[in-house]
């Protein structure tokens, strides 16, 4: 008899726990909509982590699933943080939701962009792009429509000649 009372003590949790997951499973969402994405450059001198000030953040756009659609070229200065920041509004998000919120996720569709940083007595940094996989991972999503990725940079001293 004690055997049998082992054997229901080991299965209940079990089968409370697959129950408690298909009830999850049984409704998913998968959402559209949009949200106003914050780019931020974090300008630092690679040797120290101290932020760069002034630093000039050139921006070649070919547009991308938010409201600037055209392509444009622009210039973002960094404040004394050594943050520059740009808020592309109405950017596509999606996400999957699940009945009991063991699933939610966000991501945002990234601007379409091609950057490079330059500052004074560093060497400029090399155009690279915006909307790659390692970038996608990182926004984060921090209030209603409201997202931010934050891109690091870190720019190498000129070298005396």
């Amino acid at each position: 008899m004690a055997r049998r009372w082992w054997k229901w003590l080991l299965l209940t949790p079990i089968a409370v726990s697959l129950l408690v997951w298909g009830a999850d499973r049984l409704q998913i969402i998968y959402w559209v909509g949009r949200t106003d994405l914050e780019v931020e450059f974090a300008v630092a001198d690679a040797a120290t982590g101290s932020s760069v000030p002034g630093a000039r953040v050139e921006v070649q756009s070919d547009g991308g699933f938010y409201e600037e659609q055209d392509t444009q070229e622009f210039l973002l200065i960094a404040d004394a943080g050594g943050i520059a920041r740009k808020v592309c509004r109405h950017s596509m998000c999606f996400g999957t939701r699940s009945g009991l919120k063991f699933t939610d996720t966000f991501a945002v569709h990234l601007p379409w962009w091609k950057y490079r940083v330059l500052a004074e007595g560093f060497e400029p940094s090399e155009w690279a792009d915006l909307d790659v996989l390692e970038f996608q991972r990182q926004a984060q999503q921090y209030g209603p429509e409201r997202s931010k990725l934050v891109v690091p940079v870190l720019l190498h001293k000129r070298r005396a000649s």
